[in-house]
């Protein structure tokens, strides 16, 4: 059973994986994009952002719904299918309109891959060791990352950005089949399963969280950190590119090295981190995020500002290491916290707001930051834009500091 749990888990994560490779494999193509399509950093950031954000956090609901009674397995298997296939029409497009409407159908199949995935999960592990999990399924996340600043970077430099978007969405049409007819469907907890409705879940699922002082905090520490997270993810190929003089295949295999791998190290050992100091005092698994955060902002500063070329991207690799440390920590919580059957419509609460505020604001305002606020420093514009985008995280850390405070040592 451990060993069939363990399989279930990194197919999840494989599956993960190829959500955020099809998803921020347009970051490191976005000036190639710009430049065929002659578009703005302003419709750049709303590609990356805002339209994505709308379409993947709106279609999280109805999926959440029925993952919470459904075939979880086959929601994640059947949204990998068609995001990837959206990500193939992405390759195609012949302007801004088909962009839009191939990022929208990348949105709709994306929003399949974490709900059901982190219900299936609560499932396979207990409440001890839910944060480790949690934490191996985000690696995916990295990995991910990994493969489209590689593919994305070298792919696109050696055959073009479109070449890039077909290669990428070959990977998810094979691991949906893999997951379907080699993963089993957890044996589903139903303690507590009173939700008659999609309707009532959904109501009963949003009181819950608005009323618990501690997932009210931690839903808007999410949403903070997120708009760091997505509009960094977003922009610092570009600013790399622009500023310290590397091409689209040096930026992408720097990126996929620190994120993908420093980064992936980094999540994966602060969840171990984090089980282990929550044996002594839940707390801590909180108080982790909030110390990487904190400790991030000086080198994240200095990978803006610096202009030695060497000593920035120094300091970028220690920002990546503590960069997804929130993650396990904050769906491990929100889990502990509900019923049983309101997992997968939490995590799709919880997702919404991540999205809405992280991906919607964070790669949008720094676009149009770039463009109306700072377009008189030249290459610098996105250094301040982004510089200015890095004090959310100050705020982010606040609210996980007032979930440490509606804790006690034992939750």
């Amino acid at each position: 059973m451990k060993r069939s749990n363990t399989y279930a888990l990194v197919m999840l994560a494989a599956i993960f994986a190829i959500a955020q490779l099809d998803r921020h494999i347009l970051g490191i193509s976005l000036d190639a994009i710009g430049r065929e399509f002659i578009l703005s950093d302003t419709q750049l950031g709303l590609l990356s952002g805002l339209i994505f954000a709308l379409v993947f956090v709106m279609a999280g609901f109805p999926i959440a719904a029925l993952a919470s009674k459904g075939n979880r397995r086959n929601i994640v298997a059947a949204s990998a299918g068609f995001w990837s296939l959206m990500t193939l029409a992405t390759g195609a497009a012949q302007n801004f309109t088909h962009l839009i409407v191939a990022r929208l159908g990348v949105g709709v199949g994306e929003a399949g891959a974490v709900s059901p995935a982190h219900s299936m999960i609560s499932d396979l592990y207990p409440v001890e060791r839910r944060t480790s999990a949690m934490a191996t399924f985000v690696v995916g996340a990295n990995i991910g990352i990994l493969l489209a600043f590689l593919i994305g970077g070298i792919a696109g430099k050696m055959f073009g950005w479109r070449w890039a978007f077909i290669i990428a969405s070959i990977p998810g049409m094979l691991l949906a089949l893999l997951l379907r007819f080699t993963v089993a469907e957890p044996q589903r907890d139903t303690t507590g399963q009173k939700a008659s409705s999609h309707n009532s879940l959904f109501l009963a699922t949003l009181h819950t969280i608005w009323h618990d002082k501690g997932l009210f905090h931690a839903m808007w520490g999410l949403a903070l950190t997120g708009i760091v997270t997505f509009g960094a993810l977003a922009w610092n190929p570009a600013f790399i590119i622009r500023v310290h003089g590397l091409n689209q295949a040096q930026t992408g295999i720097f990126l996929a090295l620190t994120i993908g791998i420093i980064g992936g190290l980094g999540t994966w050992l602060s969840g171990r981190l984090a089980d282990r100091l929550g044996l002594r005092d839940a707390r801590w698994r909180i108080g982790l995020v909030i110390l990487a955060i904190i400790l991030a902002k000086p080198f994240a500063m200095g990978f803006l500002l610096i202009e030695s070329r060497v000593a920035a991207l120094a300091c970028f690799v220690l920002v990546a290491f503590v960069a997804g440390v929130f993650w396990g920590p904050t769906f491990a919580f929100l889990h502990s916290r509900v019923d049983v059957h309101m997992r997968p419509m939490a995590t799709a609460v919880f997702i919404f707001f991540f999205n809405l505020v992280g991906v919607g604001i964070g790669p949008t305002i720094v676009g149009i930051a770039s463009d109306m606020v700072f377009s008189g420093f030249g290459s610098r514009s996105l250094a301040y834009a982004l510089l200015v985008m890095q004090l959310m995280g100050f705020w982010g850390a606040w609210h996980y500091w007032q979930v440490t405070r509606q804790m006690k040592s034992k939750d």
